[in-house]
């Protein structure tokens, strides 16, 4: 006679018993909510950077009737998707998450220098120096940890992140461009902005 295979014990089955089945799909649903913000967010990063002349301008153009950024949203898409197909996601949830919360504190730090250095700057939201201040040493604990734990995945992180530093240097602090690419990336920016129907945004005076 065969023996039943054994249930595992977890905490949703020792809370809600016979209901235990509605904890996966809460945490689907967080999950989901909390990719969805970031996916959002991501977009309108891209959308600033090219606005401040750090990306194609083609990312700092909204949907002529929505008001959306458009183009960085598909960008965010197909960034998204070229992440699934690794086969590691362990190795790129460590990637990301030590990556942005790295950058996090950097901002987090960024703002606090910002209220020290200009304390007069308006600013519509302010609130404690322990907040930030707690949230930064959070952001720290975050980022050190990865790097102890597991240094060759967080030092890959942080060359890809510097490989950055000459590429700005190079096409964005110097804005060298020749004649050529100027006007094969202003025909690509025209043919993008008829395929999606955006635009660039006015600017308030």
């Amino acid at each position: 006679m065969l023996a039943s295979p054994a249930v595992a014990v977890t905490f949703a089955s020792k809370m809600f018993g016979v209901m235990a089945w509605i904890m996966p799909i809460f945490v689907g649903l967080s999950v989901f909510g909390g990719v969805n913000g970031v996916l959002f967010t991501s977009s309108r990063l891209f959308y600033v950077g090219a606005q401040e002349g750090h990306l194609p301008i083609i990312f700092g153009m909204i949907h002529f009737k929505r008001c959306t950024p458009t183009p960085s949203l598909i960008f965010t898409c197909v960034l998204s998707v070229a992440m699934l197909t690794t086969s590691d996601i362990y190795t790129l949830i460590n990637y990301l998450s030590f990556i942005q919360w790295l950058w996090v504190g950097v901002a987090i730090l960024g703002m606090m220098y910002l209220r020290w250095k200009k304390p007069y700057m308006p600013r519509p939201i302010k609130v404690s120096l322990a907040i930030p201040v707690s949230f930064f040493l959070c952001c720290v604990f975050l980022t050190v940890i990865p790097l102890y734990a597991q240094p060759m995945e967080t030092g890959l992180g942080l060359l890809i992140i510097l490989s950055g530093v000459p590429v700005y240097f190079i096409l964005i602090k110097n804005k060298r461009k020749s004649a050529a690419i100027s006007s094969i990336s202003g025909k690509i920016t025209k043919e993008l902005q008829k395929l999606l129907e955006v635009m660039t945004p006015e600017k308030e005076e």
